[in-house]
C-alpha cells in the first residue's frame, strides 16, 4: 500500500466519524466570544487586524486563530457554523496525515505509521477539538507543531538552513495560533536525542526558538495570569500525577468523557495514590529502558505537551480537558510502539488497527453529544457530581423558555453551590429563580432575590428584593432595599419607588418628604409634583398642595397637544373640596 492510499484511508475514517457534525451549530461555550460576538472577526480591515494581534480573545492570545475565523466569516458569514466545522475537519485530516509522516520518520515502519495515524484520527479525545469551533486553535497549532517537528528533524539530518528557517517560521506561526506550541522547544532537544546528539549540542541553533517562546510566554502570562477555578482546600500540585495518568487511562479506555471535569474534593484518594504510584513506575521504566530511544522520546513528548495543562502551570476550569490530549497522546502511542519487540510488531500493528476501529465507533457516538450545548451538559451530568453542569444547562433552558427545567437545575445549584461560578453567574441564577417563583412561591422568591443581591449588589437586585417584599406585605424590608438603590434620575426610580411604597402604605408624610428630595435634587418632572400634591392634600397642607398643583399644570400646558390628565382633574377636585369646606 502506498503512502497516499494510507493517508486516504485515514482521511475517509475521519470523514466517516465527523461528517454528521458539519450540520451542528455553534456551542454556547466561548463560541460567542471567539466568533459570534468577536468584533475582530467581523471584518478584515486594518483596525480588526490590529486588534487581533494586540489583544486577547476570551483571555487567550491566539491572533492567527482569530484571523482564520475572520477569513471564514468574510467569505461565508456566521449564520451557519458549517464552514467553521468544515475547516476543523480539514485541519484534523491534515494533522492525521502529518502524524503518518511523523510515524514514518520515527518508527521506520510504514504499517506502524499507518496505525499511528489511525489511532490519532479516530480517538475519542479528539472529538472535542474537532466538534467545538472554539477549539480550532488546538487543531491549528497542532498542524504547525507537527510540520515544525518534521522540518526540524530533517534539518538535523542534512543541516539545510532553509529547513531551519522554515522550522522557526512554523514555530512562530504555531505560537500565534495557540500558546500550547511552546513545548515544541523541549521536543527539539528530544529530536536531537534521537539523532544521537548531545543534550546541549547545537544550543546556539535553539536560541531563536527559546527567545520566541519566552516572548509568547510573557504575553500569555500577562493576558491570563492569575486566573483560577481550583476548588480544593489543598495544594493543587498534589494532583499533578493524577492529571498525567488520567490521560493515560483515557487513551486506552476513553469512556465517560465530558466538557468540564470536577476538581477532586480530597487530594489523597485511591485514584490519586494509584496515579502517583503509576507515575513513579513510569519514571523507573524511563531509567530502566533509557536506551530505548522511541520509548523515551514518546514518554517525554507526552509529559512535555501536557505540562502546561496541569496544576504546575494552570488551574483554570477543571483538572482535565479532552482537547489537551489531542496532541499529547501521540507521544503515548509512540512510547508503546517503542516497547514492542521486533518479533511482536506485526501483532502490535493488528491490535492497534483493531483499537482504532473501536475508537472510531466510540468517537462517532461521542460526537452526538456535541449536537447542542444542552446535550453537552446533560452528558456531563452522567458522570460528574458537581452542580456546575446544572447551572450552565439551566441558563440555556431559561433562555429557550423551558422554565420548569431551568428551575429544577437552578434549585440543584442552590442546594449544592459550585465554587467555580463567579458572582455574576450566581446573581443570574438567583434572579431567575426569583422571577420564576414570584407568583407560585413568593417566600422563596424573596429569598432568591436577596441572595442575588448579596452576590451582586446593584440597584436592579435591590429593586427585585423590594418588589418581592412588597408582594408579601413586608414593607419594612422593601423600604430598606429601596434606600440601598442609587439616586438615579433616568428614570428617577429611587424616588418614585419609595413614593409608590409610601402611597401603598399610606405614609403620606414620608411620601411628601421623598418627593421634596427628588425636586430639590433637580427632578423637575410633572409626576413628582403630582405625587407631592397628593401627599400634601392627605396631610392637610393645602397651600403647599396648591403650589404643587399649579406647577404640575404649568408643566402639563408646556407639552404640545397633551392629552387630558385624569390625575390632575382628580387633584383639582380634591383641592376644590377643601376650599369649599
Amino acid at each position: 500500500m502506498k503512502d497516499w492510499q494510507r493517508i486516504g484511508l485515514t482521511s475517509l475514517l475521519s470523514i466517516a466519524i465527523y461528517a454528521s457534525t458539519l450540520n451542528f451549530g455553534f456551542i454556547a461555550i466561548d463560541d460567542g466570544g471567539q466568533v459570534l460576538e468577536n468584533p475582530f472577526v467581523q471584518s478584515l480591515q486594518w483596525e480588526s487586524l490590529k486588534g487581533m494581534f494586540t489583544s486577547a480573545t476570551v483571555g487567550m492570545y491566539q491572533p492567527l486563530t482569530t484571523l482564520l475565523f475572520a477569513m471564514v466569516n468574510t467569505v461565508f458569514g456566521h449564520d451557519s457554523a458549517m464552514p467553521f466545522h468544515i475547516i476543523s475537519l480539514m485541519l484534523h485530516i491534515l494533522n492525521a496525515a502529518l502524524v503518518y509522516h511523523v510515524g514514518k520518520s520515527l518508527l521506520s515502519q510504514d504499517s506502524a505509521a499507518f496505525v499511528l495515524s489511525l489511532l490519532f484520527a479516530a480517538h475519542p479525545l479528539a472529538v472535542e477539538a474537532v466538534c467545538w469551533v472554539s477549539a480550532t486553535s488546538t487543531l491549528l497549532f497542532t498542524s504547525f507543531f507537527l510540520s515544525a517537528l518534521l522540518v526540524y528533524y530533517r534539518f538535523l539530518e542534512n543541516d539545510e538552513w532553509k529547513q531551519y528557517a522554515t522550522a522557526i517560521a512554523l514555530f512562530s506561526l504555531g505560537c500565534l495560533a495557540k500558546v500550547q506550541m511552546l513545548p515544541f522547544v523541549g521536543v527539539m532537544f528530544l529530536l536531537g536525542y534521537l539523532r544521537n546528539r548531545h543534550l546541549l549540542a547545537d544550543m546556539r541553533m535553539k536560541l531563536p526558538f527559546l527567545a520566541i517562546a519566552a516572548g509568547f510566554a510573557a504575553i500569555s502570562l500577562h493576558l491570563r495570569g492569575g486566573q483560577t477555578a481550583f476548588t480544593g482546600n489543598y495544594n493543587e500540585w498534589l494532583l499533578v500525577p493524577a492529571q498525567f495518568i488520567w490521560y493515560v487511562v483515557k487513551a486506552f479506555v476513553p469512556l465517560k468523557l465530558g466538557v468540564v471535569y470536577d476538581w477532586p474534593v480530597q487530594p489523597w484518594t485511591a485514584w490519586t495514590i494509584g496515579a502517583s504510584l503509576g507515575l513513579a513506575l513510569w519514571a523507573a521504566a524511563l531509567v530502566r529502558w533509557r536506551s530505548n530511544q522511541i520509548f523515551v522520546f514518546g514518554s517525554l513528548f507526552f509529559f512535555g505537551n501536557l505540562i502546561l495543562h496541569t496544576a504546575v502551570a494552570t488551574t483554570f476550569l477543571g483538572p482535565y480537558a479532552d482537547r489537551y490530549g489531542y496532541l499529547s497522546v501521540l507521544g503515548l502511542w509512540l512510547a508503546v510502539f517503542g516497547m514492542v519487540p521486533e518479533s511482536k510488531k506485526t501483532i502490535a500493528v493488528r491490535m492497534g488497527g483493531t483499537m482504532a476501529l473501536l475508537f472510531a465507533v466510540l468517537s462517532f457516538a461521542q460526537t452526538r453529544h456535541w449536537s447542542s450545548t444542552i446535550n453537552l451538559w446533560t452528558n456531563n451530568l452522567t458522570h460528574e457530581k458537581s452542580t456546575f453542569s446544572n447551572g450552565m444547562r439551566g441558563a440555556l433552558y431559561y433562555e429557550s423558555g423551558q422554565f420548569m427545567r431551568a428551575k429544577r437545575d437552578f434549585e440543584v445549584v442552590d442546594r449544592t453551590p459550585d465554587p467555580r461560578f463567579e458572582a455574576e453567574k450566581y446573581s443570574y441564577i438567583y434572579t431567575k429563580l426569583g422571577l420564576m417563583t414570584t407568583d407560585s412561591e413568593p417566600e422563596k422568591s424573596l429569598r432568591y432575590f436577596k441572595q442575588a443581591a448579596e452576590w451582586e449588589p446593584h440597584p436592579e437586585s435591590y429593586e427585585n428584593v423590594a418588589l418581592a417584599a412588597r408582594k408579601l406585605g413586608d414593607f419594612e424590608t422593601a423600604e430598606a432595599f429601596y434606600f440601598k438603590c442609587s439616586k438615579d434620575f433616568n428614570p428617577p426610580s429611587f424616588y418614585m419607588n419609595l413614593s409608590n411604597l409610601y402611597f401603598e402604605t399610606q405614609q403620606f408624610e414620608k411620601g411628601a418628604a421623598i418627593m421634596t428630595q427628588a425636586i430639590e435634587a433637580g427632578c423637575n418632572d410633572i409626576l413628582c409634583y403630582k405625587m407631592r400634591c397628593f401627599f400634601r392634600i392627605q396631610m392637610r397642607e393645602i397651600p403647599g398642595a396648591a403650589e404643587d398643583f399649579e406647577r404640575a399644570i404649568a408643566l402639563f400646558n408646556a407639552v404640545p397637544k397633551a392629552q387630558p390628565d385624569p390625575i390632575l382633574s382628580n387633584l383639582e377636585e380634591m383641592l376644590q373640596s377643601f376650599e369649599t369646606n
